[in-house]
């Protein structure tokens, strides 16, 4: 029975993430300038992936799950959430993500190296 459950929550599991990556995550090509200040206003100005140097929006999530490389955490609580609203803590299970995924180019990067400095 043991097997079962960790079958369907594997299947539910990449589930999510397939319907996760099946979003346009490419930014769109106009600026708006009501979402560029509202991503002041919470924070989001000055992240960027490290590898592609895509920027993600406020409607942009991410999804706590079993995870192996690069940060191998497995008690993921399913919670879906922006990781730069709250510095990579997921707020369902309070866990502190030191990898975050990009949702562009799929590449992990550590948390912290998102931040733009200067």
């Amino acid at each position: 029975m043991l097997k079962r459950s960790s079958l369907l929550r594997r299947r539910y599991q990449l589930a999510v993430i397939f319907w996760l990556l099946q979003k346009n995550v490419t930014p769109d090509k106009t600026v708006d300038t009501s979402t560029e200040k509202k991503e002041e206003e919470t924070g989001l100005k000055g992240i960027r992936c490290p590898l592609c140097h895509w920027r993600p929006s406020l409607s942009s999530r991410w999804f706590c799950c079993d995870c192996h490389h690069p940060e191998y955490f497995f008690g993921g609580c399913g919670t879906s959430w922006n990781s730069f609203l709250t510095g990579g803590r997921c707020p369902g299970c309070n866990h502190q993500w030191r990898w975050t995924a990009c949702l562009a180019c799929t590449g992990w990067s550590l948390h912290e190296d998102w931040y733009e400095k200067g």
